[in-house]
């Protein structure tokens, strides 16, 4: 049965041993570089943002390649373009904790024009949908339920 939860699909997937591991570290790297373009290519359609929120937004591989971590350095502009300002704030409650970090005295006027959230839930959908593909995959091969 396919799961919906990010981390109860790597730990299903990883009980079946550590031949699992290379196909993991592998579509958490494509994940990562799909989430990065999707972001870039979303935010390209935001007329008020700066080039540079575009430019700064990166990749990073860590945890010996079990995490990927998007980043938009372009701060605080980025936040302020996701996120927008004053009364035209619209944050996902997954990122509301990031989101209060930048605010300062709520009398912006900056629409959100969400780029990074849309991509990042797209690309953690595309990867619990794999992932839960490859599960049943072994589970066939493994005989098991």
């Amino acid at each position: 049965m396919a799961k919906n939860d990010l981390a109860s699909v790597i730990s299903e997937l990883q009980s079946f041993g550590k031949e699992t591991d290379k196909f993991l570290k592998a579509e958490i790297s494509a994940i990562g570089f799909q989430i990065e373009s999707d972001a870039k290519f979303n935010v390209s359609s935001v007329a008020s943002a700066p080039p540079e929120i575009k430019q700064m937004i990166s990749n990073k591989i860590s945890n010996n390649g079990y995490t990927t971590t998007i980043s938009q350095n372009a701060l605080p502009m980025g936040a302020y373009i996701e996120f927008g300002t004053g009364v035209f704030i619209s944050i996902a409650p997954e990122w509301a904790d990031m989101a209060w970090q930048f605010y300062v005295n709520g009398k912006g006027r900056l629409h959100a024009h969400p780029y990074m959230y849309p991509a990042f839930v797209k690309g953690r959908n595309d990867l619990i949908a794999t992932l839960n593909k490859k599960i049943d995959i072994l589970a066939r091969d493994f005989n098991r339920k």
